[in-house]
């Protein structure tokens, strides 16, 4: 039961932040496939005759993260509501049972991508057919359903490396943007322990309470290389000789905000999302449940009775109000106010079912045994349904909660940029600041006393250390700043957070008294794919401010220069470094 309510919990964080995510639940026997089966028929007996008073029995849990399960829960939704999506979420079709190579060869392609918003399976049912080879990112839960222990006194025993190895593979990160963290394949809040997207970056182990066990399986984990015996930690502190410059006492760094996103050009469902059903009809089956039976030993049949199998395309507004009113009551998603959020047009939920702009423009193709689709409510509540969760689903993935101003602030750097504790994993390369000591050491342009970073980063400051050097008739009071965390600028479109390796500042020698700000991303090539968005970001702040001066007491220039790539194109990015900071036409921001 607890896997069940941080399982939802979860489903309904992502929810909660617009992220497209099925958490799935692996129920794990210990050796036979009876086991397993056994397990599997409790657990839908437990699920169909769940009940509000099952679910608050754990409202007394000691377990915190339960607690928080349970106060998001109060604020949206009643344990009723909850219940019933326990129970549509875990349906019997919605569990596979994976004990054998026949079941496994069988769901093999729904194995493989339980991932897919298209794939409805929620919880797997296995003993050992899944512990090599298979990995997924949505698995969420692991629910040990046994008790033995198979450790001697100096040994951990086989099961436990094995139960491990399957934690492991659990562990997978799922994937996931959110604003000020828009790496979707990097951890974002081990540092902020109690945000609410903590829990999608956790897996949670579920067994008995056996302290032995638990000790046995985390020195398991950490032999295996799958938890760090102790985290590593560095000081990152700014040189006193920079906080004597008039940069960091007078000196400003200009970012953008993030805000809500304006829908307000929005006034259909077309304008909002790429709908799927405005260019093909969402199509929704009514099974005969008609059948036959064979006897082996006689070769007879009963005959199936044959029904009409055409189908038909109903209209939405075709379908009666109270049946299609009652499909969106279901869906919170479609409250009036949610929808007013994103379709500032919309005057009524009975304007959203009747307009040709919402729902009214859309049909359903119904297939099947059409013979008395007139009188069968449940099918076409069931239709309207499917309909609109497709809906949902589309919207979500196109839609945007915010977007980035266009207007840059200013922001007093010694109150960004401050001193900090970072934390990395044991070997990992960046805690290693040795190898660029010296340079950062006596380069009175580095603001930090040291340098934690990637290779492409110390390979980037190396570069800026040659180019100084030749640019020093130019410009003065030229000074690099890591942000390690310090701050945030947000894409224009969708307003995702991007977090800058480094800002540079630099003042032309010409008497014009134009300060520079550079902001710079060294990133390695393997990498480029993923960081696009952010290349053509910085591209887009240099188009737009290039030729911009931000105010007329203390002029400025914010440039963003493309990606520096070291392998292959430092040459190229010298050359987008030196364009950036050449004169351009200036114009005063207004």
């Amino acid at each position: 039961m607890q896997a069940l309510i941080l399982n939802q919990y979860k489903e309904q964080v992502a929810v909660n932040n617009g992220i497209n995510l099925k958490p799935v639940i692996l129920f794990k026997a210990q050796r036979t496939i009876a086991q397993s089966q056994e397990n599997k028929a409790n657990f839908h007996k437990l699920i169909n005759e769940l009940t509000t008073d099952q679910i608050d029995s754990f409202r007394e849990s000691g377990l915190e993260i339960v607690q928080r399960a349970f106060r998001f829960f109060d604020e949206k939704m009643t344990t009723e509501a909850l219940v019933q999506r326990l129970k549509e979420a875990f349906r019997e079709e919605h569990c596979l049972s994976v004990n054998n190579d026949k079941e496994k060869e069988t769901y093999q392609l729904r194995l493989n991508n339980l991932e897919d918003k298209n794939n409805p399976i929620r919880a797997i049912f296995a003993v050992q057919k899944l512990n090599e080879g298979w990995d997924v990112l949505n698995l969420f839960d692991i629910v040990r359903c046994y008790e033995a222990r198979d450790s001697g006194k100096n040994r951990i025993g086989k099961t436990t490396i094995s139960e491990a190895q399957l934690i492991g593979r659990g562990a997978r990160y799922f994937p996931f943007v959110f604003p000020d963290h828009t790496d979707k394949f990097r951890r974002k809040f081990d540092a902020d322990l109690d945000h609410e997207l903590r829990v999608l970056e956790e897996l949670h182990y579920h067994s008995i309470h056996d302290s032995r066990y638990i000790s046995e399986i985390r020195t398991a984990l950490i032999d295996h290389g799958m938890m760090d015996a102790r985290p590593e930690t560095r000081e990152l502190k700014l040189k006193d000789a920079f906080k004597e410059t008039a940069l960091y006492k007078h000196g400003v760094v200009w970012l953008n905000k993030q805000v809500p996103k304006d829908y307000e050009h929005v006034k259909s469902l077309t304008d909002l999302a790429n709908l799927s059903v405005k260019q093909k009809n969402y199509e929704h089956t009514i099974y005969t449940g008609a059948g036959g039976v064979t006897t082996i030993m006689e070769n007879g049949e009963t005959p199936v009775q044959q029904r009409n199998q055409s189908s038909r395309d109903v209209k939405v507004i075709d379908i009666e109000q109270n049946i299609v009113k009652s499909a969106i009551a279901r869906n919170p998603f479609f409250t009036f106010t949610s929808l007013k959020r994103y379709l500032p047009h919309l005057t009524s939920i009975r304007e959203f079912i009747t307009s040709e702009n919402y729902l009214g423009g859309l049909a359903i193709t119904f297939k099947g045994d059409l013979s008395d689709l007139e009188g069968n409510c449940p099918a076409k509540l069931s239709a309207c349904e499917g309909l609109l969760s497709q809906i949902e689903s589309e919207i979500r993935e196109d839609i945007t909660e915010y977007e980035g101003t266009k207007h840059f602030y200013a922001q007093q750097i010694r109150a960004v940029f401050i001193d900090k504790t970072l934390k990395f994993n044991v070997d990992t390369p960046r805690a290693d600041g040795s190898d660029l000591a010296y340079l950062v050491k006596v380069s009175d342009w580095f603001a930090f006393e040291s340098l934690y970073g990637t290779s492409e980063e110390k390979a980037f400051v190396q570069m800026l250390d040659r180019w100084i050097q030749e640019s020093e008739k130019m410009y003065d009071d030229i000074y690099l700043l890591r942000n390690e965390g310090h701050f945030s600028i947000y894409n224009f479109s969708d307003g995702r957070g991007f977090q800058p390796d480094f800002v540079l500042f630099s003042r032309e020698k010409n008497g014009a008294s134009l300060s520079y700000q550079l902001f710079i991303e060294p990133k390695g090539e393997h990498l480029s794919a993923n960081d696009q968005w952010k290349e053509a970001f910085l591209k887009e702040i240099c188009a737009e401010y290039h030729s911009k001066i931000l105010t007329e007491n203390s002029k400025y220039r914010v440039i963003g220069v493309p990606s520096f790539y070291h392998e292959r194109y430092e040459n190229q990015f010298k050359d987008d470094f030196n364009a950036a900071l050449k004169p351009a036409t200036r114009t005063s921001e207004q």
